[in-house]
């Protein structure tokens, strides 16, 4: 089956893996500096389930200040591919055409575009960290395989908040296994 079709003008539909990978990939694009290798390499692992969560942050004086988190549910996606079918139409309110003129909602790539432009404005660099799911931390081997493929050193951590951070989350519009996340100190 085709991950894409066009029904109409007005309607697009996409196999719901697809709709996931552009909401990722639309968020790393925003980031504003991840070169397109480490994308397409973020966006297989992403499509293989070995992710379950990526983020974008800023630091200052070596804590973080903020941060937006992209965030996938893959036992409800599942679930929702077994009652609804793999197939998505991307043509919901809100939605936009972005990345490939594809529709994304504006979530995730609104608030990793107001970090990145804040970072800009800070002159400050805007960082990466990755949560992998579930079944690849069961195994430290694998665990280590995806950090190393990805660029990131196994069992590091990213620099602590200064003060806890007020955090607000969002699941995004029309597809429920995703949410993102926004922190931020006051």
């Amino acid at each position: 089956m085709s991950s894409y079709t066009e029904i109409s003008s007005d309607t697009f539909v996409f196999s719901r893996t697809i709709v996931l990978d552009d909401h990722f990939e639309l968020f790393f694009r925003c980031s504003d500096n991840m070169s397109d290798s480490d994308v397409e390499k973020h966006l297989f692992a992403i499509d293989r389930h070995e992710l379950q969560a990526v983020g974008v942050y800023i630091e200052e004086n070596g804590y973080r200040i903020a941060e937006v988190e992209l965030r996938v549910d893959w036992k409800k996606h599942i679930e929702l591919i077994k009652i609804h079918g793999n197939m998505f139409d991307t043509c919901l309110p809100g939605w936009k055409p972005g990345w490939k003129n594809h529709r994304t909602a504006p979530e995730a790539y609104v608030a990793v575009g107001h970090l990145a432009r804040e970072a800009k404005n800070r002159g400050l660099e805007v960082r990466h960290w990755i949560s992998v799911s579930d079944r690849i931390r069961e195994s430290d081997t694998e665990h280590k395989r995806v950090c190393n493929e990805l660029g990131y050193e196994y069992g590091s951590s990213v620099a602590p908040w200064k003060n806890p951070p007020i955090e607000h989350t969002r699941q995004i519009q029309g597809l429920p296994e995703g949410s993102v996340t926004t922190r931020r100190i006051s």
